[in-house]
């Protein structure tokens, strides 16, 4: 009996992790897509000014940068959380 409540229990200690794993990756995904979406907008919309001589930077450029770093940040963030 004793076996049985053991075998019982890390059956739902393992599921429970994996299901853990799970969400990560979930959340990890959905980082990475909302970081490639955003870096691809800033791509289109301001590769073109960095190519000019002296670069002149709009702020619509500037806060899509911004935005691109934060969420790389977010999704190193949560890569880290392995």
């Amino acid at each position: 009996m004793r076996n049985y409540i053991a075998i019982v229990l890390s059956a739902a200690l393992l599921a429970s992790a994996l299901t853990g794993c799970q969400n990560h990756q979930a959340k990890v995904d959905a980082l990475q897509k909302e970081y490639d979406r955003l870096a691809n907008q800033f791509h289109s919309d301001c590769s073109a000014e960095y190519l000019k001589i002296p670069p002149t930077i709009s702020q619509k450029c500037t806060d899509e940068d911004k935005s691109v770093k934060d969420a790389w940040n977010r999704l190193q963030a949560e890569r880290a959380k392995q």
